[in-house]
């Protein structure tokens, strides 16, 4: 009978934040894991939980806290197992993934599953079997012999050839055939002598992976057009106000409980532009489709808002990286009590969450302290349509803002190598029906670089917060943002929530148009064109 016993279990606070540790260009700021198993297998599942998890497991007898020894340094954790009688044993490790990986055998298998950093393993004959998404994923794997048997998943392509590393020895060498060198997030470096079996299978990205990459967007974007998440995001909301309906063949009186909501999230604002707060049910009036509404309820700092923050960190804007981490940390402050907060990054050419959706505040403000000096290229646009698709697009009807902090010069406006692979035009048709308002605090600093790059960016923002409905606050530099703070509180406060039940109850995915005023003088709001009926 096979035993097992939880050998340690080393808690992630270890860390600040799995986003900041992934950010390090080269992994140097990461915990290493190093294990060194002779006589047995490692067996590494990497996991998007926060515990580092090692499990010793043997067939022959039970395992002891003195078969595993375990050393502590800075930024390296050291496994060894040293089993007295030599008697083989596993070790089956649960990763988590901003952990990096060095493991050695001898003979065991060394198995690697999930989305990785980084892993150099070494094996002189055991099999060798990795599943990794490795469209991210680099590998080099080099063999004094070619192994017995290597299977390839179907749709995978690796080069697999003998090379000359002097003229009297030769390697066998199997490598990743990746042609886009920044598309790599993950690398595996691999040494055997006579390994038994190379296998390779695919792994897909996790859904709730914190860092996601540019080349996802379009697809999402594409989610994003065909309409809300089910359940309907514009129409989800019910009450248990009855409808009358009478059938044909019974005479009783049928009750149905399914009359819908709509949640309009829109702006107010006076003709010099400047928020009004204040208003009431009373004070609004909605269109649907050219016919007049009854609002049955309004209201704005009564209820809670969602703010996502996302912060363009890539190398435009590295120059401005403490007065960034203290502009977010200011935007935090601006939450109330019942307000949630997010942070996103662009940091490396690829999107990070930082935190998710949370009423946290100290937790948040810690991280944002902890933000790295990174940087990388900046497909702006992808990051923007991703930002909202990780927490608001799953929020509907609610009063959701996207603050981006950027200089708005996205790749394709520099013609540099990674540009977004989402058309601007198509996230601008996407602004006009996302659960969302955005609010670009665009830095002018990147006016710096000349060549008309920050005038365009500039346009290109206005237009995207005109289409989400909300409003593009510029700033000369990110340390002349002090006068911005209480300008986008203000906007957040004159920010309302406006529900009402549709006559035209017969939901059957159409677009509808939404018109909203406000009966007092002199009141303009800002608010999408409307919603699919679903």
């Amino acid at each position: 009978m096979r035993a097992r016993l939880a050998a340690t279990d080393i808690g992630r606070r270890l860390l600040s934040s799995a986003a900041l540790i992934a950010w390090a260009a080269a992994g140097s700021s990461a915990v290493t894991l190093e294990v060194h198993n002779p006589v047995g297998g490692v067996s590494v599942e990497v996991s998007l939980g926060e515990e580092l998890q090692i499990k010793g497991q043997s067939a022959g007898r039970k395992i002891t806290q003195q078969d595993i020894r375990i050393v502590r340094a800075p930024g390296r954790i050291v496994v060894r197992c040293e089993p007295a009688d030599g008697q083989p044993m596993d070790l089956l490790i649960r990763l988590p993934f901003d952990f990096l990986l060095e493991a050695t055998t001898t003979s065991g298998a060394i198995r690697v599953s999930g989305m990785i950093r980084r892993a150099r393993l070494r094996t002189d004959s055991g099999n060798l079997v990795l599943s990794a998404p490795w469209r991210i994923t680099r590998i080099r794997l080099d063999a004094e012999e070619k192994p017995q048997e290597v299977n390839i998943a179907r749709g995978l392509k690796f080069s697999r050839n003998r090379i000359d590393v002097t003229r009297e020895r030769t390697i066998w060498r199997l490598r990743d055939r990746l042609d886009d060198p920044f598309a790599a997030y993950g690398e595996f470096r691999v040494k055997a002598n006579t390994p038994g079996k190379v296998e390779l299978t695919d792994h897909p990205i996790p859904k709730e992976s914190p860092i996601k990459f540019p080349w996802q967007a379009p697809a999402v974007l594409e989610e994003i057009l065909r309409g809300p998440p089910a359940p309907s995001s514009f129409t989800e909301s019910k009450t248990k106000q009855p409808k009358a309906d009478f059938s044909v063949d019974d005479s009783r009186l049928l009750f149905r409980s399914d009359v819908r909501m709509v949640n309009l999230v829109l702006a107010a604002s006076d003709e010099a532009g400047q928020p009004v707060t204040g208003l009431s049910s009373e004070d609004f009036e909605v269109w649907e489709d050219g016919v007049l509404q009854e609002v049955a309820f309004a209201g704005s700092e009564d209820v809670p808002f969602n703010l996502a923050i996302l912060l363009d960190l890539s190398g435009s804007t590295r120059p401005d990286r403490a007065s960034m981490r203290e502009a977010a940390a200011k935007f935090v402050g601006l939450a109330r009590p019942g307000d949630r907060v997010a942070l996103y990054a662009l940091a490396g050419g690829v999107f990070h969450v930082v935190s998710k959706l949370t009423a946290e505040r100290e937790g948040l403000l810690k991280t944002i302290r902890g933000i790295p000096d990174v940087s990388g290229a900046s497909p702006l646009y992808d990051t923007v349509v991703l930002a909202y698709a990780e927490d608001l697009r799953y929020r509907p009807g609610e009063r959701n803002g996207l603050i981006v902090i950027s200089d708005g010069i996205d790749n394709r406006i520099s013609h540099q190598q990674m540009p977004s692979r989402v058309n601007f035009n198509k996230l601008l048709d996407a602004a006009d029906q996302i659960d969302a308002l955005i609010y670009p605090v665009f830095l002018r600093s990147g006016e710096r670089f000349g060549r008309g790059w920050s005038q365009k960016a500039r346009k290109r923002m206005h237009k995207l917060a005109d289409a989400s409905g909300g409003r593009l606050f510029p700033a000369l530099s990110i340390q002349d943002l002090e006068p911005v703070f209480p300008l986008v509180a203000d906007e957040l406060r004159s920010v309302y929530s406006v529900a009402y039940y549709p006559k035209n109850q017969e939901f059957r995915g159409e677009w509808r148009t939404v018109h909203a005023r406000v009966t007092r003088p002199g009141v303009k709001v800002r608010a999408r064109a409307g919603y699919h009926a679903r």
